[in-house]
């Protein structure tokens, strides 16, 4: 497949998480600006924030650089569903990929709080199960 591209992450734990990215094949290899009216960049904001509800939650869609310390970048809001592509400098995308790193890092501490919080229930129960004798020899 040639329609995707991936990351990986290193986990704490030494585990490795492939993130994977679809690319739509139908799409244009250079976007052009679709932004509805009103939902241009506000330059006072950060490219993580949406300028149509504040969410700090705007991601990139895709991203091309476009010149020396440029890139076009596609943009989205998940919560109302702006978006925007627009041109930036390098110095406002430094920031942007921050952000994006941060937010990883905030998703990936979730996973494993939830993550060992299940895995303890799942504990817990296999003991109970395992005192009331539950589990015969036929289950496995």
């Amino acid at each position: 497949m040639s329609d995707y591209r991936t990351k990986k992450i290193a986990l704490p734990s030494g585990q490795m998480i492939e993130i994977i990215y679809l690319i739509d094949p139908d799409a244009p290899a250079d976007p052009t600006p679709q932004t509805p009216v009103g939902a241009a960049h506000d330059a006072d904001l950060p490219l993580h924030y949406c300028p149509a509800c504040t969410s700090d939650l705007v991601y990139p869609v895709a991203w091309q650089e476009t010149g020396e310390g440029l890139w076009t970048v596609e943009r989205r809001c998940p919560n109302c569903e702006w978006h925007d592509v627009g041109v930036f400098e390098q110095a406002d995308i430094e920031p942007f990929d921050d952000a994006i790193e941060i937010g990883t890092e905030i998703l990936l501490t979730e996973l494993r709080t939830w993550t060992y919080s299940n895995m303890n229930d799942d504990v817990e129960l296999l003991i109970q199960a395992l005192d009331r004798d539950l589990i015969q020899p036929i289950d496995f």
